[in-house]
């Protein structure tokens, strides 16, 4: 609570940042154009402590609560397979989100307030927005909306939501996903993030259940 009062009382600076976040040209590209660390260092300033994503994530795989850190999968920027590198990182964390969106869609986003992703190694924004038939993403867009609230995280986090091994509940209490916006705008998206997880658990106990009756049957 005490995060979000801070977070609120705040507002104007973020919402400032946030705009030079999405017009500067120097922040405009992606770290998958720009592996700089400019992007970074911004996003830290529109959005406090988000950095402290970092030292969660890396003890979350530590611990194995998240898969561990693939060194061998790192490439410098300035070797020729790199843009090839992150071409395969990109269509991977488009698909991710892409099973994360199908899960939305099932639990209803008409209420849901717009609000953008950014993954911290690749500073990639992905924007959400409640459509008429589900939600509308938008991967690899110029940055947040000016309204929007904001979801600091990584691709690792995105991986193990996507696959069913962490809840968005859990990835806020390990710091692995930090949450900006107004206290209303933010209550909106963590309430929603938690119903999809809900649904999605109910369906794979539903199919546990199936198939035990099913053996059970045979």
């Amino acid at each position: 609570m005490k995060r979000r009062k801070l977070a609120t009382r705040a507002l104007p600076t973020v919402l400032l940042l946030a705009t030079l976040l999405a017009s500067a040209p120097a922040v405009h590209a992606c770290g998958l154009e720009n592996p700089s660390s400019v992007n970074v260092g911004l996003l830290n300033l529109a959005y406090p402590n988000a950095l402290h994503v970092r030292t969660a994530i890396w003890i979350a795989q530590r611990d194995g609560v998240l898969a561990p850190f693939d060194a061998a999968a790192m490439v410098e920027p300035q070797s020729p397979d790199f843009l090839l590198r992150q071409m395969s990182l990109l269509r991977g964390i488009q698909g991710q989100f892409a099973a994360l969106k199908a899960g939305m869609d099932a639990s209803g986003a008409r209420e849901v307030p717009a609000f953008s992703v950014v993954l911290l190694g690749v500073v990639l924004w992905t924007r959400f927005e409640a459509g008429d038939t589900g939600l509308n993403m938008t991967v690899h867009a110029p940055g947040p909306g000016g309204d929007d609230v904001v979801v600091v995280t990584d691709a690792p986090v995105i991986a193990a939501l996507a696959d069913g091994r962490l809840t968005p509940a859990e990835a806020r209490r390990r710091g692995l996903m930090r949450t900006y916006g107004t206290v209303q705008g933010v209550q909106g998206v963590e309430r929603f993030l938690d119903g999809v997880a809900s649904v999605k658990s109910a369906a794979a106990e539903r199919f546990v259940a199936t198939m035990t009756d099913r053996i059970r049957t045979d």
